[in-house]
């Protein structure tokens, strides 16, 4: 009678949907997946294995919905990340076993062609809208205007965002639309690539109760309205969301207890001595009776593996060799590398706008740097006689070569943090390539290298009289700070790349940079560096900042105690200089993109 009283409530949903899901985002070919013979472990830092996964054989039928549940420590998510091939051999993780769909193995490079992978959190750019998120994947993914059209509407409809489509997303920093909506929103980023398949970990975590059966029930329409096939996994879901399953997998330490249609679940354990109660929701009594913290049902637990084996396992052993052996379609990228940039550099541009608050940091930072140097330092490159004031101004010169690094290297670290989520899931999505997106973001960041020094120097230079015979020193000078800012954003970028925690980054970086200032030749004399540890200064981009910017400055300048370019120890030459450091901020770029191809190879 419960089960028939939740049915009704569920069709009168339907009946009172006003907005239906759209058809013209059918899929192209219903697609089954299977697994055959799965074993995942995974060793500890002290070399000991924990098998996680235990000779698992499975089969996820095309156009119905599949539910992965299992208490805390089963491996429900690592069978879904397994069958979104986000897993591989490793030597820290061990896996055997075949993914298949259509009856044909994919790996993580084919993947991706007929399915999409929704993950727990919801990794969306913070300052686009729905409908601007979605036109982003269209634009990248087809060449056809009409099509890119119908495929953003058609997600928006399907997905019932037609309320908030042209709002803010949101996130930590900006306030935007509503956990339901999001979590809507992530799914139609991936509804609009056509996959045949949707993969989604825990989509109803953090929501509530009516939010969450929302999205399952939307779910539903993808899988039976659109011949989908829809794999979750799901922690403890209600009575009414447990009738939108057709079919589900319980897991207990590693291992099947059941795999099957949900209409069978209650009496396949009621004739194996397990009963449900009457007027209960059947997974809330699966889930305490699959537990680990009962001592008595860990002694029953060889008994569900038995029963499995003898009921359910021949059942699903031939529904893996009847599945669907047709061909799988699989989706294309039409969009060349330059137009993939031009997108991307759009996005980050129009985010910049969005989010003010870092036009306004890196702007007014400029502003206020250059007011404070060029007040402390207020006339001093007036006086070209005293070695006081001589000493004043090459502490000044190596100032700016250190604070105009140190300005353009942490705001793209921490830029870089907040997008990094972002970045791994859209190239394993297969949007863009590693290279479009390292591109695109060089790009953005280049504007504000140039402007940021421009502003600040101008500012400063007529206050502390610093050398203005000619207009070719100050525009020299100008250029070679450019160019330190060039170089301090590449290590940010670098820095940002290389670390998965942006903890780390923030401080490895000043760390690293220390012995690299202290050898930059103003804090000690280079002549007097030993020989065995002296070659730090050649790796140092502010040795070379620091030399370029002050032989221009002491130009045509002459003090009574010598030359300050000799005293100073300088012995590599100004237009020198500044080519190292041009290659140095074209070397540092492409260590930078190793970096970045590197992690997104070991993003699982």
């Amino acid at each position: 009678m419960q089960e028939m009283a939740n049915q009704q409530q569920i069709e009168i949903a339907r009946l009172n949907d006003t907005v239906t899901s759209s058809k013209s985002l059918k899929a192209r070919k219903v697609v089954d997946l299977a697994f055959k013979n799965i074993n995942y472990s995974v060793i500890d830092n002290k070399g000991r294995s924990r098998q996680i996964l235990k000779n698992l054989d499975g089969f996820c039928k095309g156009g119905e919905i599949t539910a992965i549940l299992g208490a805390s420590g089963a491996g429900k998510t690592s069978l879904l990340n397994i069958l979104s091939a986000r897993i591989s051999n490793t030597k820290t993780t061990k896996l055997t076993g075949k993914v298949l769909v259509n009856n044909l193995e994919y790996n993580s490079e084919t993947f991706s062609n007929f399915a999409a992978y929704v993950m727990q959190n919801d990794v969306l750019f913070e300052t686009l809208s729905p409908r601007e998120a979605f036109e982003f994947v269209a634009n990248l993914k087809y060449t056809d205007p009409e099509l890119k059209q119908s495929r953003v509407e058609d997600a928006i409809k399907t997905m019932k965002l037609e309320r908030c489509q042209n709002a803010i997303i949101g996130g930590h920093n900006l306030k935007g639309i509503s956990g339901g909506e999001k979590k809507r929103t992530s799914i139609g980023f991936e509804l609009v690539t056509n996959p045949s398949c949707i993969l989604l970990d825990e989509p109803t975590s953090g929501l509530d109760s009516f939010t969450a059966f929302q999205i399952i029930y939307e779910l539903t329409l993808l899988a039976h309205d659109q011949d989908r096939t829809i794999v979750f996994t799901i922690h403890q879901p209600s009575s009414d969301i447990y009738l939108l399953f057709d079919r589900i997998m319980l897991l207990v330490q590693g291992k099947f207890i059941y795999q099957g249609p949900r209409i069978n679940l209650v009496n396949y354990f009621k004739s194996i001595g397990f009963p449900c109660p009457d007027h209960s929701n059947p997974l809330d009594y699966m889930i305490s009776i699959m537990h680990q913290e009962s001592q008595t049902n860990i002694e029953n637990f060889p008994k569900y593996f038995k029963e499995y084996d003898n009921q359910w396992a021949p059942n699903v052993k031939k529904e893996i060799e009847q599945c669907s052996k047709s061909e799988v379609q699989f989706k294309k990228v039409e969009t060349s590398t330059l137009y993939q940039i031009n997108l991307i550099a759009r996005r980050a541009i129009k985010s910049y706008f969005r989010d003010k608050l870092l036009i306004r940091q890196r702007l007014g930072m400029a502003l206020f740097m250059g007011l404070l140097i060029g007040g402390t330092y207020y006339g001093i490159g007036l006086d070209q006689e005293s070695y006081i004031d001589y000493s004043s101004l090459a502490g000044l010169l190596f100032f700016l070569c250190m604070n105009m690094t140190f300005s353009s290297l942490f705001p793209v670290v921490l830029q870089f943090a907040t997008e990094r989520d972002v970045f791994l899931r859209e190239e394993s999505s297969k949007l863009y390539t590693t290279f479009s997106y390292f591109m695109g973001k060089s790009f953005v960041e280049i504007p504000f290298c140039l402007i940021t020094p421009i502003i600040q120097e101008l500012i400063l230079y007529w206050m502390v009289g610093l050398n203005n015979m000619n207009s070719g020193i100050v525009i020299t000078h100008i250029f070679i700070a450019v160019l330190t800012c060039l170089n301090g954003n590449s290590i940010g970028l670098m820095a940002g790349c290389a670390f998965n925690d942006i903890k780390a980054a923030t401080g490895f970086v000043p760390l690293a940079l220390l012995p690299l200032f202290a050898f930059s030749g103003f804090y000690a004399n280079p002549k007097q560096f030993y020989n065995w540890i002296g070659w730090i200064q050649y790796v140092s981009p502010i040795k070379y900042s620091f030399e370029a910017i002050a032989r221009n400055e002491f130009q045509n300048r002459f003090y009574d105690f010598g030359d300050p370019k000799d005293v100073l120890g300088f012995n590599v030459g100004q237009w020198e200089s500044v080519g190292i450091l041009i290659v140095f901020f074209l070397t540092i770029r492409m260590f930078a993109f190793m970096f970045l191809h590197a992690l997104r190879s070991k993003q699982q």
